[in-house]
């Protein structure tokens, strides 16, 4: 009985959640609390959660990933068991334990009437087409630029450059995935903010980012 009352609780949820972001994908299970946005044609997987996050148009999140107090760009791939957003503890303060700095947090016993440590979610800032693989870990307001990869249980804990692949623990650059100059005439174009319409006729040559930007350059002229 009470496992029955708690499936249609994740039913009619799952249904409010469709109903505020018609244009999205939203599986059963998925979270998004009251302060998300989802863009056009987004996707969330079965037990992924969104709190106080934006997530961009034609972006997904995976199964079991979970996204706080974040900006996330448009076309980006959230892989699986990723967290986004991850908070911090002073450790300039005689204890790390938030019983001494926020009385907010879901403990019995506080020594504070007050939060005196307020950083611990700074907001957390990812770029259009940017693909953070399986088990990866992003801390809170660290910025990843546009175009960047994340190698699959990486630790992020400072800014990643647009165009950067980067991986480990912690997380450094290993390469560009493009030479500079086509890093930078990517940045310029902003393809990622293109109509629909335009996407679907520069779509073929995506294989090809020295012809995509030609004919991209074409079309601006």
């Amino acid at each position: 009985m009470i496992l029955g009352l708690e499936w249609a609780r994740q039913i009619l949820y799952t249904n409010r959640l469709r109903r505020r972001f018609p244009c999205s994908v939203i599986y059963h299970g998925a979270v998004a609390d009251q302060g998300c946005v989802l863009g056009e044609h987004s996707v969330l997987f079965r037990g992924a959660v969104l709190t106080e996050s934006k997530l961009g148009a034609y972006s997904y999140v995976q199964s079991g990933s979970a996204v706080y107090n974040a900006e996330i760009g448009s076309f980006c791939s959230i892989a699986s068991a990723v967290t986004i957003g991850l908070g911090s503890h002073p450790t300039s303060m005689v204890s790390t334990s938030p019983v001494f700095y926020d009385k907010d947090q879901p403990l019995p016993k506080f020594f504070v009437k007050e939060c005196v440590y307020t950083k611990m979610f700074p907001r957390t800032v990812i770029g259009a087409d940017v693909w953070i693989g399986q088990g990866a870990m992003v801390k809170a307001g660290v910025r990843i630029g546009v175009g960047a990869v994340i190698g699959s249980a990486s630790m992020v804990t400072k800014d990643v450059p647009p165009y950067t692949i980067a991986a480990g623990n912690p997380c450094r650059p290993i390469r560009l995935r493009f030479p500079e100059d086509i890093c930078r005439r990517l940045i310029e174009s902003r393809w990622w903010d293109l109509h629909e319409s335009k996407l679907n006729e520069l779509a073929r040559l995506f294989a090809d980012p020295e012809t995509f930007l030609a004919a991209l350059n074409y079309v601006h002229e």
